[in-house]
């Protein structure tokens, strides 16, 4: 069997709605989301209209679900990938490291994380932050595992994936996606500095006069 019709037969197994989302993946890379209509997405994904709205009741919709999909297989990656590391800053680096080389290597979901979804409004920013705050906590395990005492709270580790997500988006704002690992550095020490001051911090040192 060909090449060709080896990607036929896949994308013919793929379910409906996965292969809508793979469409929107794409045309959000080519064409950006504004520009991506409903009739462009079915052609892409090869399916009718009707199956389209079997699934969604509208194209934001599907957006909506494509952000929370790609969110969730990075974070299960990046969980998956962090095991494979001993406990401690070196996991923390291995962690940026690993999240930055996915998203350098796939701009496709940057733009889909950091960009697309922020047009779509309020419904947009509900979703979003749902989706960072399961980073936050993955983060505040990694971080607190790693020796933080005491351990950090969850505004701590949210304070740190929102320094992330601004720095990824400027980023893909300026044209240097091609470059995110440059960020790893940056990063690792920001993580590295909270693991190390967090009990400094709790002993509520009073400040100078």
């Amino acid at each position: 069997m060909s090449l060709s019709t080896q990607e036929s037969a896949l994308h013919a197994a793929q379910e409906p709605r996965e292969r809508l989302l793979n469409a929107a993946l794409e045309g959000v890379a080519e064409v950006g989301w504004a520009n991506l209509t409903i009739s462009e997405l079915v052609r892409r994904a090869r399916v009718s209209k009707r199956t389209f709205y079997e699934h969604f009741s509208t194209k934001d919709e599907c957006l909506l679900a494509l952000f929370e999909a790609v969110s969730s297989e990075v974070l299960d990656e990046l969980e998956a990938a962090s095991q494979l590391v001993p406990t401690g800053g070196g996991r923390v680096d291995a962690g940026a490291r690993y999240y930055l080389e996915l998203l350098q290597n796939e701009p496709q979901i940057v733009r889909t994380l950091f960009l697309e979804l922020l047009a779509l409004g309020k419904e947009g920013w509900s979703v979003r932050r749902k989706v960072m705050r399961r980073f936050a906590e993955f983060l505040m395990r990694e971080i607190n595992a790693a020796g933080a005492e005491p351990p950090i709270d969850i505004n701590v580790a949210m304070l740190i994936v929102g320094g992330i997500n601004e720095t990824t988006l400027e980023a893909l704002e300026e044209g240097r996606v091609d470059r995110l690992t440059d960020l790893i550095g940056p990063i690792s020490r920001v993580i590295r500095g909270v693991i190390a001051v967090s009990g400094e911090l709790e002993e509520g040192a009073k400040p100078r006069r």
